[in-house]
């Protein structure tokens, strides 16, 4: 890299501790983080990503949870999650640089998609949730597997042996990618991504099917491996949530609806079932189509049709395996990759048609600003504010109302837009302005955590018994009653009291 890529990747670094500042200094425990914080230390047996077929996050997770042993310890694993990304930043910035290099007009095109790689959802929660730490190695790793393949195939003189060790070095680093996280080998796809939209490239054919092909053949290896896994681990069935489920038409219509919509909402969260963002995405998908058609030409006007049958493979495929598998949920953290597709083909066509110096400069001011401020309000206002401030009013009520004859706690969960309500802030799927305590699993683990925090003894808290219900409502037709060794724990009034 040159003096000038030096300088671009220092901003972005230091955008990187700019934005997630809050990070060093907040306390605070989200969703799983609860269930693995109480679950690695005091529960014999306990596994949280093996079933799923990620047993090398496992390794990583249980390593690094069982360094910690308090909430507040949780924020040094999401650090170590920043500074990762922190040092995978530059080798992301100089392969993508590299596939746009003989384009002047793109020489600032790495330095944008870089930051909107650090600025996106996506890479906010792998970085503000503990749970998902792994994904700065397993995104960087299936990167670099498709660096180094589009290389071989793109070589003029085409050579088996060369094309054959690229896919090797690909399996080698895309099979523990997808034993850390499936959906990251998708961002192999985005080297090839920029060398089709790329105009100063001809014959593409040949290195997009090659890729296609070395990329299934990974996913196809994994597979095989996913499937012995199970059959050397002892009394770990599969998650079933992971089980194949074979429906193109429901799918896609899944696809269209969900995670592609999102994709093109960029850096704003809105809320999740937002109108106005959907009406946007429609117009935005209808405008690419047409710019497309103008680009090309009346003459050309089959190649525009290529050009948007590809660009819709591989965003298909960049989020194939949330489309293979019998889950259907689009949460953030399966967004990377079909972020990352959606943003290169949006900016490389503003920057085909914008051609004016001044209206660039401006444009890429504007880019800036928006995304990084979105993604520091993101981070700050819509996740770690609320959650710092329930996490603190949950454990000041503990410490005010726990003592050594409580034996049962009777949990009622807040509403899942409580925290946004309470900080005028939107939510997002299950990531952003959520209650950590709405979800079904954090009640039972965060009361023995927040016990044993309080009285230093995990005996005390392994031995509290926990009932939780969805709303005080369902609580009180319960026909549960409440004496001196009950603690009742209403989020919902929990959080009103807490002060924004």
């Amino acid at each position: 890299m040159q003096r000038k890529d030096l300088y671009l990747v220092g901003i972005l670094w230091l955008l990187l501790l700019f934005i997630f500042l809050p990070l060093f200094y907040s306390s605070f425990i989200f969703m799983d983080e609860a269930f693995q914080l109480w679950g690695y230390r005091a529960v014999p047996g306990f596994y949280m990503f093996i079933d799923e077929g990620r047993y090398l996050t496992e390794i990583l997770q249980r390593w690094l949870f069982n360094m910690i042993d308090t909430i507040d310890g949780v924020k040094y694993m999401r650090l170590f999650s920043l500074f990762g990304w922190m040092l995978c930043l530059p080798l992301w910035y100089a392969i993508i640089k590299k596939e746009v290099a003989n384009v002047p007009q793109y020489k600032y095109l790495p330095f944008f998609t870089c930051l909107y790689l650090i600025t996106n959802p996506s890479f906010l929660v792998a970085v503000q949730w503990a749970t998902c730490l792994q994904f700065f190695i397993s995104d960087t790793a299936s990167l670099l597997a498709g660096a180094l393949v589009i290389n071989s195939l793109r070589s003029d003189e085409f050579k088996l042996g060369k094309v054959v060790w690229a896919a090797v070095l690909a399996l080698l680093l895309g099979v523990p990618a997808m034993f850390l996280y499936q959906g990251s080998w998708a961002c192999f796809l985005i080297p090839f991504l920029l060398h089709f939209v790329n105009p100063m490239n001809f014959k593409k054919d040949r290195v997009l099917i090659g890729g296609m092909a070395v990329h299934f053949f990974v996913y196809a290896a994994y597979f095989v491996a996913y499937k012995i896994s199970f059959h050397l681990l002892v009394n770990i069935p599969e998650d079933p949530r992971n089980g194949l489920y074979i429906n193109p038409i429901e799918k896609i219509a899944f696809f269209l609806a969900r995670p592609l919509e999102r994709s093109f909402r960029f850096t704003l969260l809105t809320e999740e079932r937002s109108q106005i963002s959907f009406v946007y995405y429609a117009l935005a998908l209808l405008t690419l189509a047409v710019l497309t058609f103008i680009r090309f030409g009346k003459a050309k006007w089959l190649q525009a049709v290529k050009f948007l049958a590809v660009i819709g493979i591989f965003w298909v495929v960049s989020y194939l395996p949330g489309l293979l598998i019998r889950e259907r949920f689009a949460s953030n953290r399966t967004l990377m990759a079909l972020n990352m597709c959606v943003f290169i083909v949006c900016f490389e066509m503003a920057l085909y048609y914008i051609k004016n110096q001044r209206v660039l400069q401006i444009g890429a001011v504007a880019i800036f600003l928006f995304f990084v401020s979105c993604a520091r309000f993101n981070l700050n206002q819509g996740f770690v504010k609320p959650l710092v401030a329930e996490t603190a009013a949950l454990k000041n009520y503990f410490k005010e109302h726990y003592n050594r004859n409580i034996q049962t706690v009777h949990w009622i969960r807040p509403p899942e837009d409580e925290l946004a309500n309470k900080f005028h802030v939107n939510y997002s799927m299950d990531e952003f302005g959520m209650p950590n305590s709405y979800f079904v699993w954090v009640p039972e683990n965060l009361s023995k955590q927040l016990v044993y925090e309080q009285t230093g003894d995990r005996i005390a808290g392994h031995n509290l018994v926990v009932k939780q219900w969805a709303s005080k409502e369902e609580y009180l037709k319960s026909g549960e009653k409440a004496d001196s060794t009950v603690l009742v724990v209403d989020n919902k009034e929990i959080i009103d009291d807490i002060k924004p």
